[in-house]
């Protein structure tokens, strides 16, 4: 008997499985054995002494705000984790299958410390008005496996196969995640959430998120970036970054107002300034954040400035709008973008002669006095855990992982 890493022939006998009740369809290789997991989604592993694993998964978005083949990406990557960019693939589907709009899908590999790589499809069916079915796969791959020959062939195969993945009219699979929350990015150095119902506009080196509707004020988003070099690129980047976010916290440009700071850890900082001010004659009370990056010798800030209308302050919007984007901007994801593979052209599964076996690795206004002489803190009371997205009858959105919910 060989001792192989795994035993399968991409060239063999694929059988159709079934997925969540009948949802969806995907042919898997005969010979690899269902294993359990306790999240209830389904798992194939290969034959041989070092086998690999297939996870897969079906998730259900439902959006009240209606969904569009056109914003493909925002379900295609609720985690927000693909460099900016990425466009899905269009796939239109089978003319059989009645009630299915056309399909996008894409396709990438990402490495999991400490020698594991992982090989992830996603393919969306939308089904309107407000419906979209994802298929996500993901091959795990071991670093013993990664050097067998049949490796490319199995990883192109079952890029085949997902881009075959076939949907089926049937009543909703499994919980539904009701989608609130759109990810957006100011240029390539900041990425976090929003509402979806805010919309967007540049100003010169700002970007401009609002509502559109009076009373809910608008958020600007800035960013600056240092850059570091020589031995002490390191050091010098983390220095700045305190200096930097104390100072913002004492008072932007010497203004009076109440602020702090925090470290967050892996050299990412908080920092938070409130102050009172007005804007085309109208009383104002500006929020502001200072979302921080320091690491590989590069320094990033990104400011966020939201102005919310003094008469409006001290009710329930304004404690909703703040609590979520206290929770947003602490989550968001702050520095350069990162120069790895999966920047490199390969990743646009659209691009002919693409695949993911060729990603195998080698074995505000001037402010007068002090709105909080009387010690209140404007951020009290913001529940940091709060996410609108939850409602009763069905599961709030799942902040997921780099892999999605497979």
């Amino acid at each position: 008997m060989r001792d192989e890493a795994f035993d399968s022939d991409p060239g063999g006998e694929w059988n159709p499985v079934a997925l969540y009740g009948g949802a969806a369809s995907l042919r898997v290789p005969a010979n690899w054995q269902p294993i359990s997991r306790d999240d209830g989604g389904l798992a194939f592993q290969s034959p041989g002494s070092h086998p690999v694993d297939l996870l897969v998964s079906v998730t259900t978005y439902r959006n009240p705000y209606g969904v569009r083949t056109e914003e493909a990406i925002q379900y295609l990557d609720r985690e927000n984790v693909l460099p900016p960019g990425i466009l899905p693939s269009e796939d239109e589907g089978d003319e059989e299958e009645e009630g299915h709009e056309d399909r996008r899908w894409i396709a990438y590999a990402v490495a999991q410390p400490p020698d594991r790589q992982v090989f992830v499809w996603k393919v969306a069916d939308f089904q309107p008005p407000d419906h979209v079915h994802v298929v996500t796969l993901q091959l795990h791959v071991p670093a013993l496996s990664a050097a067998q020959p049949d490796l490319a062939a199995l990883i192109d195969r079952l890029g085949e196969e997902a881009a075959r993945v076939r949907f089926h009219p049937t009543s909703l699979p499994g919980p539904v995640q009701r989608v609130t929350m759109r990810n957006v990015a100011h240029r390539d150095q900041v990425r976090f959430r929003l509402p979806w119902d805010w919309h967007s506009r540049t100003e010169d080196e700002l970007t401009i998120f609002s509502r559109e509707e009076p009373g809910y004020g608008s958020l600007r988003v800035a960013v600056h970036s240092f850059v570091h070099e020589g031995e002490d690129a390191e050091l010098l980047a983390q220095a700045v970054l305190r200096q930097t976010a104390e100072q913002f916290a004492q008072g932007p440009d010497g203004r009076q107002g109440k602020g702090d700071m925090e470290w967050l850890g892996e050299g990412d900082a908080l920092a938070r300034f409130v102050t009172d001010g007005e804007e085309e004659g109208e009383p104002l009370r500006f929020f502001l954040w200072l979302r921080g990056s320091a690491v590989d010798g590069h320094t990033t800030v990104a400011l966020f400035s939201f102005a919310f209308p003094q008469a409006s302050l001290g009710g329930e919007r304004e404690t909703t709008l703040l609590a979520m984007l206290e929770r947003e901007i602490r989550k968001a994801v702050v520095g350069p973008a990162e120069d790895t593979e999966m920047e490199d052209d390969a990743l646009l599964a659209q691009i002919d002669g693409f695949s993911l076996s060729d990603l195998l690795s080698p074995a505000g206004d001037d402010m007068e006095g002090n709105p909080f002489e009387d010690g209140d803190d404007p951020f009290d009371g913001l529940d940091e855990d709060e996410d609108e997205d939850e409602d009763d009858e069905e599961e709030p959105e799942d902040d997921g992982g780099p892999f999605g919910n497979a």
